[in-house]
This record gives C-alpha cells, sequence and structure tokens, in this order.
C-alpha cells in the first residue's frame, strides 16, 4: 500500500539521520547483573553486566577506553558496584546499516576480537499506535506489529542476552547495549527487557528509560514497548503490567511523554 510505503519510509529515516556524538556517561547505566547481589558487590566474585548506552564512536574511532572507564564509573556512583580490573565487552548494536559509526564499529572488532565481540541486533520499533490498531489480538500475536515483522526479534534477543548474562566462564564480561542516541531503540529494547527480566510495570519502565536517558523514548519505541507489553500479556499471561496503552502519550512520529512516572526504590540490580 503506497501510504504504507510512505509511513516505513519516514520511520527508517527518522531513526537514522541524527550524527553520532560519542559515549554520554549521563546516558551509560548499569540495568542487570548475574549473580544480583546487595549494592556493595564483592568484585572478586565473576559476575556479568548488563549496561545500556549511546554509540560508543567518537571521531571516527571506537572509543574502547573511554567506554571501559565509563561503564566501570557508571556502575560504582550509581549502584555502589565495582567491575572486575579486567572484563569482556560484548557490544549488542541495535543500529541499522545507515547509522554514523556502524561500519567502524564492525572493523574495530573485527580487529581485535581478544577484547570481545559484536552482536548486530538492528530493530526499528513501529509505526502503528498501540493505542489504535484494528486486529489488535491478532498484531499482537503475530507480532507483524512491527516495522521488522516478528515484534522486532524481542523475544529471541532478550532470552538469548538474559541466558548469555547467566553463562558465568572464567572472566566476567560487559553487555553494552546501545543504539545511535541511546534512547529510542534502546528505550524499546531495555525498557522491554525490564519488563520480561526485572518485573517492572508498563510505567516504571517507561520511567526508567525516560530518567536514563535524559528524554523519553520517541514514538517508535514507545509503542513498540506498548506492543511488547501487550505481547507479555496475551502470550504469556503476565497481570502485573498495568495499562499497556495509557503508560506515555506521543505525537505520531514525534516525540513523547511519561505518564505518571514511577520508578523502583533502588533501580539497581539487587
Amino acid at each position: 500500500h503506497p501510504n504504507y510505503r510512505a509511513m516505513l519510509c519516514a520511520a527508517v529515516l527518522g531513526i537514522m539521520t541524527v550524527p553520532s556524538l560519542g559515549i554520554d556517561p549521563k546516558r551509560v547505566h548499569l540495568i542487570d547483573m548475574f549473580p544480583r547481589t546487595s549494592s556493595n558487590a564483592n568484585p572478586n566474585i565473576i559476575r556479568n553486566y548488563i549496561f545500556r548506552g549511546n554509540n560508543p564512536v567518537e571521531d571516527g574511532m571506537f572509543a574502547y577506553d573511554k567506554l571501559v572507564d565509563t561503564v566501570r564509573a557508571s556502575a560504582s556512583s550509581e549502584c555502589g558496584v565495582t567491575l572486575p580490573e579486567k572484563f569482556r565487552v560484548v557490544d549488542i548494536d541495535l543500529e541499522n546499516v545507515s547509522d554514523p559509526g556502524q561500519n567502524t564499529e564492525i572493523n574495530f572488532w573485527q580487529n581485535h576480537s581478544e577484547l570481545g565481540e559484536l552482536f548486530s541486533w538492528p530493530i526499528l520499533g513501529t509505526i502503528l499506535d498501540v493505542k489504535h490498531t484494528p486486529f489488535e489480538k491478532e498484531v499482537v500475536k503475530s507480532g507483524s506489529w512491527a516495522v521488522r515483522g516478528n515484534a522486532d526479534d524481542l523475544d529471541l534477543r532478550m532470552t538469548k542476552l538474559n541466558d548469555m548474562l547467566k553463562n558465568i566462564t572464567n572472566v566476567s564480561t560487559v553487555f553494552y547495549v546501545h543504539c545511535n542516541a541511546g534512547c529510542d531503540r534502546t528505550g524499546e529494547f531495555i525498557g522491554s527487557y525490564m519488563m520480561s527480566y526485572l518485573d517492572y510495570n508498563a510505567t516504571t519502565a517507561m520511567g526508567e528509560d525516560c530518567r536514563q536517558c535524559g528524554r523519553c523514548p520517541n514514538f517508535y519505541a514507545t509503542n513498540a514497548m506498548g506492543f511488547w507489553c501487550l505481547t507479555l500479556q496475551q502470550r504469556k499471561e503476565r497481570t502485573n503490567l498495568g495499562n499497556c496503552k495509557d503508560f506515555a502519550g506521543c505525537k505520531y512520529l514525534g516525540d513523547c511523554n511519561a505518564h505518571n512516572p514511577t520508578h523502583p526504590v533502588n533501580p539497581c540490580p539487587q
């Protein structure tokens, strides 16, 4: 349908035209770790960690040292968690081929496999409004709400990430989940992870997304979170997620704001 293709192009172009500005420490946060412990986590115990953030490419180079320093500082200052002296980095890149810096990331990890590895998991969100979608149950069941289809592969990818988080080896691993700005696609993925694995309801997941980025995820990402919330209710019979359609308000294909956002007592892994 011509109108659908036009909206699809607008969605794709709208999330790919922002230049890469490099790591913003204010957008880097510890989301989960395994094993989970109290905030004064013993650095001598091997653990794995999930962080969110933004694009780690600066001035045409992958800023590996700055990334390591930033996740270390964020874990310590925000959660009182001391990362070990050495750890592997798994770069979970949610960007697409036209995003600035993606080829730089690919080349870096091809040449520095001793430091970690790259997973390229592009997502695009949705152009549908979760509040006004005909045949809602069918759309949720099929995952066709996502621009890429198959519910943006959220279930498959979050399951894999959580499995890797719990796979303890002889060295700790930091999983760094990011898009370009660290707000929209990262907000969709991490917000969905919070509902799936941290037992957050939709209002709290959205509240944390807005707080951690410094602004709320955009239309594509926020509505994708709403559809994922409905997916958890429909497929997994979750009853503690709240209203999956009214945790935010969005301008169509534009900005969003959280409705009465809530926050966990302690946002750090416990």
